[in-house]
């Protein structure tokens, strides 16, 4: 039987104290913040599952950071109950409890924050929505199938020249992706990009503003593919992955994690029994490729081989 969704968990008045959810205080926040850490729904219940992840929290907050939980991302952490599970709860309070905000982010309100910083018209507003997802078409993926099911007219308001709406269109697309969210798609994914698509447009001082944490290794090649597009769009470069063992090197380097069992911790915890796949480049390497690894070889590079670096 296929998994139901809803937008907002049955408990979530169990976590409701420790989320930013009035959607004034997110905008505001998504604009001022120096780093958006977005989590995807994998990422939660892997780092949920780590005895210690004050060297996560120390990073987050050493960068002035805030961490963002969209909405399709919330409606994923439900179990067949449409309960959260116990350990997201924790690892919320946990982020919270360190003084770290986390934003409750509906898609549609990547809106909110082009009407902060311009004064469009809502024609003028919806062409930056129309850029992004004729960019996630090209992936052929979850939101390529769900504009092509949303009939004719709409998918010329959302991806054609010849129509324009005066009202805008982001509450009616994201509501309907939502809507036709199934699972083991890569919905939530491919929403973070498209709103990083649409978000990379208002100016900021900071490079990478936007990262995501995922494991998803299908999707990382679509992100790298949107980065690359973006940086031509915007001549900036604004958005970034880590996954696992990336952000873990960067811990490293900045001196958060210092012992093997530290890290054995994480990778443990994370991947449990399975090799890990890396793209790396080591010594001597003129690309980075992808290789895999035990977690204790991963480790002892992390933690010893000073030519070794990770990119995802």
């Amino acid at each position: 039987m296929e998994k139901t969704f809803v937008e907002t968990p049955y408990n979530f008045d169990e976590i409701e104290k420790y989320v930013v959810l009035d959607k004034k205080k997110v905008t505001d926040m998504i604009l001022v913040a120096d780093v958006c850490f977005i989590y995807d729904t994998c990422a939660i219940r892997n780092h949920a599952k780590i005895y210690n992840i004050n060297p996560f929290l120390s990073y987050i907050k050493s960068k002035k950071g805030v961490v963002i939980i969209t909405r399709t991302v919330l409606l994923e952490m439900c179990s067949k109950d449409h309960k959260m599970w116990r350990e997201h709860i924790d690892f919320i309070k946990k982020l919270y409890d360190e003084g770290i905000r986390v934003l409750i982010f509906n898609e549609e309100d990547s809106l909110k924050c082009l009407r902060k910083v311009y004064s469009y018209s809502e024609e003028e507003l919806n062409i930056f929505l129309k850029y992004a997802l004729r960019t996630a078409r090209k992936w052929k993926g979850t939101v390529d199938e769900i504009i092509a099911n949303s009939g004719e007219n709409m998918i010329q308001k959302l991806c054609g020249n010849k129509i324009s709406s005066r009202t805008e269109l982001f509450s009616a697309f994201f509501q309907m992706a939502r809507a036709g969210r199934k699972s083991e798609d890569n919905m939530a994914e491919e929403l973070f990009m498209v709103c990083i698509a649409i978000l990379s447009n208002i100016p900021d001082r900071n490079e990478y503003k936007y990262i995501i944490i995922s494991e998803d290794r299908k999707f990382i090649r679509k992100l790298v593919m949107m980065s690359e597009n973006l940086e031509k769009h915007t001549g900036a470069k604004r958005c970034s992955l880590l996954t696992t063992p990336a952000l873990c090197q960067l811990l490293i380097k900045e001196g958060l994690i210092n012992t093997i069992m530290e890290l054995q911790n994480i990778l443990d915890c994370t991947y449990q029994d399975r090799n890990i796949k890396v793209c790396c480049s080591e010594e001597y390497d003129l690309k980075p490729k992808e290789k895999d690894f035990d977690k204790e070889k991963l480790a002892d590079k992390l933690l010893y081989d000073a030519n070794f670096t990770i990119y995802y």
